[in-house]
This record gives structure tokens, sequence and C-alpha cells, in this order.
């Protein structure tokens, strides 16, 4: 069991997350897995912001589908240097268009 001050690391994978919001605070964490659960947007990721977060892993989560989705996250957590397994990269770093945003994209 993680003790909330002193959480660094916590796997959540397949628990059925449908947002960030439903995290516990870990003012602490610095690399958290929430892949597989049903998470559809990025709406609450920036409750993370201030977190010492260096990677997250969201594959296999609807929201990793939006547009400009690793742009989103990267530039919401300031800290972070990998998602998903792939380093920070040159692209990643332009601030997304926020008119993209809330639209998903489909994968046929």
């Amino acid at each position: 069991m993680c003790v909330k001050i002193r959480c660094r690391e916590l796997n959540v994978n397949k628990n059925y997350f449908t947002s960030f919001k439903q995290l516990p605070k870990l003012p602490q964490i610095q690399h958290l897995s929430l892949a597989e659960n049903n998470i559809m947007t990025l709406s609450g990721i920036s409750d993370l912001r201030h977190t010492p977060l260096e990677s997250l892993i969201l594959k296999r989560n609807p929201c990793e589908f939006q547009e400009s989705y690793r742009q989103h996250v990267f530039s919401s957590l300031p800290n972070l240097k990998i998602l998903d397994g792939i380093p920070k990269l040159p692209e990643d770093c332009s601030p997304p268009d926020p008119s993209f945003l809330p639209r998903m994209c489909t994968v046929l």
C-alpha cells in the first residue's frame, strides 16, 4: 500500500479509472501508470502539475487519441520526461492549439 505523502511510484493499470480526478493527492509522485483504464479526456491532468512526476503511462486509454495529446500532456506537466514509454521529443514542446483539445480523432 502506498502512503499518501511518500508515494513515488504508483501502478493503477486496469482499475476502471475514468478521470484524473479519481486519483488521491500524490505530492511526491515520480512515476505513474494509468494504462488500460477508461480515461476519456485530459481534464484534471493539471492537478499533477506541481508534482515531481517524470514518467506517465496512459497507454490504451481513449484520451491518447485526442489531437495534440502529447503536446497537451507535456505542457500540463512541466517535470514530465517520459510519456507512454517514449522520452519527450522536440515536437512535444510546442504548445497545443486550444481549439483542438476537446476534439478526438477516429482511428479506422
